[in-house]
């Protein structure tokens, strides 16, 4: 697999799961291995022992047969669907002269990493890579073998189109079923009108939401130098002038908007988490996953 290497399972694996997930005011979700005295869950399936498992849910039965340990999961009903949604837009394909990959490659590999987070802690999980032009959805699963098909489908498509489409989006938020939650990755490059219109949708839906943002260090820097021609990735538009000259005030805007950005959507209650592609994935991750 392109951006899910069996390394990164196996240090995803190791993550602390959360302890408790709310929607709608109830508490949700399978977030812990253990099986707490009185609790309704129920066995759902072996996986291999990994360190840091609770050596009492080994199964010395199978142990004796197979001669490996393998731990018993879980499942009860009211496990979170966690639909990932990638913005799948031209603008994502950024990728500035002292990065290693694109926005998008960064947000594909950041959001394969959260969806089996989310499934070795005992919920579902899908993707939905949207813009203007794409559309590809894979529906939330509990099964670690879906990532296989997300992670060919994500290497496969290439960024086009406009930012997030409203109708897109509203059909997609109107689709989330009970036990829902959604997890919005996105450069968030689109008008001041469009991002207060995104949190309310995810908010009236009434639909867990976080928002991670992912950038590119140069979108900050601006670390050209003489004069340079900047082109609009998604209209065309195109500015020129000298990096240089403009570097301070531009900063400034910039981190202005950032936290305009943020502001938006923590109004409406949506927690928003922002990173640079110059970040290690796994930083971010683990960063990311403690606003849950």
């Amino acid at each position: 697999m392109k951006y899910l290497t069996p390394a990164a399972v196996a240090r995803i694996r190791s993550l602390k799961a959360r302890t408790s997930f709310k929607i709608g005011g109830m508490l949700e979700g399978r977030h812990e291995m253990a099986l707490k005295k009185g609790s309704s869950q129920e066995f759902s399936q072996y996986r291999q022992y990994a360190k840091g498992d609770e050596t009492r849910f080994i199964d010395w039965k199978v142990y004796a047969r197979k001669e490996r340990l393998f731990i018993k999961e879980f499942s009860r009903q009211s496990a979170v669907k966690f639909h990932i949604i990638i913005d799948a837009s031209r603008s994502m394909a950024f990728k500035g002269p002292h990065c290693a990959e694109s926005k998008w490659d960064y947000s594909a590999r950041f959001a394969l990493y959260l969806a089996c987070f989310f499934i070795t802690s005992g919920d579902y999980a899908g993707i939905t890579a949207v813009s203007g032009d794409n559309l590809a959805r894979f529906k939330p699963s509990n099964d670690l073998a879906a990532l296989k098909d997300m992670d060919s489908g994500l290497a496969a498509l290439r960024p086009s189109g406009r930012s997030l489409p409203a109708e897109k989006l509203k059909s997609g938020v109107a689709a989330m079923g009970r036990n829902s939650a959604a997890v919005l990755v996105s450069d968030l490059m689109v008008e001041p009108e469009r991002l207060k219109y995104l949190a309310g949708l995810f908010s009236s839906g009434r639909i867990k939401t976080f928002v991670f943002q992912a950038l590119d260090r140069a979108e900050l820097d601006l670390p050209w130098d003489g004069c340079a021609a900047f082109s609009d990735m998604e209209t065309g538009d195109e500015v020129t002038m000298a990096p240089a000259a403009v570097r301070a005030a531009y900063r400034l805007e910039f981190s202005g908007w950032l936290k305009r950005a943020a502001g938006a959507f923590s109004a409406s209650g949506i927690r928003h988490f922002a990173a640079f592609t110059d970040a290690p994935p796994f930083v971010s991750l683990e960063k990311f996953i403690k606003l849950f």
